[in-house]
């Protein structure tokens, strides 16, 4: 019998300033995906309809832990531009260097915690536990 698969998770340590995001996903797209839906909860606790249209997403770094900054940039910024949140991902290429995915967002009834960034403070990507863990701090 082989070992049973365990879904994604994430969770906040909150300090002043910023947030300390860990993650855990099975594969490297469900940890990008995770990251996604964690920012989402960040931002609002009522994420609203979702939207119609999926949103093509690019990011591009020299490793894997500067991509995973370098993506939920990425998801800040378009959040910020187009009012929405991210919770919905397919992924087209999800490598070390580079993902491209497409994005389905809603727009929130208010927005709950301001992100401006993720940071390269105590970044951390690695294989463990039969899947992907990562730490993240974000910067509120």
């Amino acid at each position: 019998m082989g070992t049973p698969k365990r879904s994604a998770w994430h969770r906040f340590e909150r300090h002043t300033g910023e947030i300390r995001l860990h993650l855990w996903a099975p594969t490297w797209e469900g940890l990008l995906a995770e990251a996604g839906r964690a920012l989402a909860e960040l931002l609002t606790d009522e994420p609203g309809a979702a939207s119609s249209e999926p949103l093509r997403v690019e990011a591009r770094a020299f490793d894997r832990e500067a991509l995973l900054v370098e993506w939920i940039d990425t998801l800040i910024f378009h959040s910020e531009r187009r009012k929405e949140v991210f919770t919905g991902f397919e992924f087209e290429r999800a490598g070390d260097r580079e993902v491209v995915a497409h994005v389905r967002g809603a727009r929130p009834g208010h927005l709950r915690t301001p992100v401006k960034a993720a940071t390269f403070h105590r970044l951390r990507v690695e294989e463990r536990d039969g899947g992907f863990e990562a730490t993240v701090v974000l910067d509120v």
